[in-house]
């Protein structure tokens, strides 16, 4: 199971994949969340097991997107550089 970390509003959040279900995990030492991504492109909570009631759920949801879009850009040779013609 791959993590990968989140700093917003000065906390950091591991985030990982959960398998099936399309769903992430975010937790830190003080909270653990279950988030995913609606069927509107939206980002909602989907369990909160203990800790802080509130997280930054968009703010968290555009990492987990940036981090996607880095790694199929990675798979696909993009390499992010503008290529002359």
């Amino acid at each position: 199971m791959e993590t990968f970390e989140v700093n917003t509003q000065n906390e950091s959040f591991k985030v990982s994949r959960n398998n099936p279900g399309n769903s992430f995990s975010v937790f830190n030492y003080a909270t653990f969340h279950v988030i995913k991504k609606n069927d509107f492109g939206v980002w909602r909570e989907v369990e909160h097991r203990f800790g802080k009631e509130n997280i930054p759920i968009d703010e968290i949801g555009d990492a987990i997107d940036r981090y996607y879009d880095m790694i199929a850009a990675r798979s696909s040779g993009y390499s992010g550089k503008a290529k002359l013609l």
